[in-house]
């Protein structure tokens, strides 16, 4: 069943990329925006988190932790750390506890959905930046992603089941 806007966020303990503990609901003052996206090398997440990159201080300003959920192993997603030099929590769920926790499931119907003005204009973008549509697949190919922002209590103040494969919150809606 789908999670909804003002419930209690499931929590989770586990570790990121790097090894370090990560506990979502551990009372850190903040909120947090848990967003959950395909694999390393899918060039829509790539854009996606070149646009979170570019918020960065947005996100301080709020007080809004971020962390990313992938299905790739960390090796991978340590060569993408570095290519992008992040500054947020990654974590690689290749058995796919957390997308399952949030029920965050693949879609062959949704994917086909990505084939759209926005969907091509996006896959444009991403090829502008150097990431390509061709790329290593390691998880779902028709993983969609999910937004969840998470408030300083632990309730659900957003919470976002994409429609598509480019389909995240708008982050206008996060930072506001």
């Amino acid at each position: 069943m789908k999670l909804t806007k003002g419930q209690k966020a499931p929590n989770f303990k586990t570790t990121d990329i790097w090894g370090n503990t990560v506990e979502l609901l551990k009372n850190e003052n903040q909120k947090t925006l848990l967003t959950f996206f395909r694999y390393a090398e899918c060039a829509l997440c790539n854009l996606r988190i070149s646009e979170l990159k570019a918020r960065k201080n947005e996100f301080e300003r709020k007080n809004i932790k971020l962390i990313a959920v992938f299905e790739s192993p960390a090796e991978s997603l340590k060569k993408m750390s570095k290519r992008h030099q992040f500054d947020f929590i990654i974590i690689a769920d290749p058995g796919r506890k957390l997308y399952n926790l949030y029920n965050v499931n693949p879609s062959w119907s949704k994917l086909i959905k990505t084939i759209s003005i926005k969907g091509i204009k996006s896959v444009i973008e991403a090829s502008k930046l150097g990431f390509s549509p061709r790329a290593k697949i390691e998880g779902k190919m028709h993983q969609i992603p999910a937004d969840f922002l998470i408030n300083e209590n632990g309730i659900m103040e957003i919470v976002h089941y994409g429609n598509s494969v480019v389909d995240h919150i708008s982050l206008n809606e996060v930072l506001i």
